[in-house]
């Protein structure tokens, strides 16, 4: 499958989490990379280094260092432009989606992704298929 991948699961993978679940995230996205075509935008990049830094008090540099060793190497980064921003007003106004979401959701339909990685759920009221750590035997 081809799977955008939003801010959430970058941000477990990027701070410190107790041993248990570090190890459920860490396997998931071990699975997503083995068996799927990963997808993300910059604005899910500027999420994880801004809430990395506000919420959990990892440096820039450290989540930078995360991004170019963990994230880039593996992960295709779409453009957002004037046709996401259209999509993206489509999924505010119809499905009250909050901003960023809904430019993810919009990234997803407009460059005919499977699914979003992502736990927020938002996206099951949009119609956008998700997978997460629960349901992780992704088919």
């Amino acid at each position: 499958m081809r799977i955008f991948v939003d801010a959430s699961l970058l941000i477990y993978l990027n701070v410190p989490l107790p041993e248990s679940e570090a190890s459920l995230v860490e396997d998931f996205w071990l699975e997503l990379l083995d068996k799927h075509h990963l997808y993300t935008n910059v604005l899910v990049l500027d999420e994880l280094l801004y809430i990395s830094k506000k919420k959990y008090s990892v440096p820039y540099s450290e989540t930078l260092e995360f991004i170019e060793r963990a994230v880039l190497p593996y992960v295709d980064i779409l453009t957002l432009g004037l046709r996401e921003y259209m999509e993206a007003r489509r999924f505010i106004s119809r499905h009250g989606l909050p901003p960023s979401d809904a430019l993810h959701a919009a990234t997803t339909v407009i460059n005919n992704l499977d699914a979003i990685a992502s736990e927020d759920k938002h996206f099951d009221k949009a119609g956008i298929k998700k997978v997460w750590i629960e349901n992780s035997n992704i088919k």
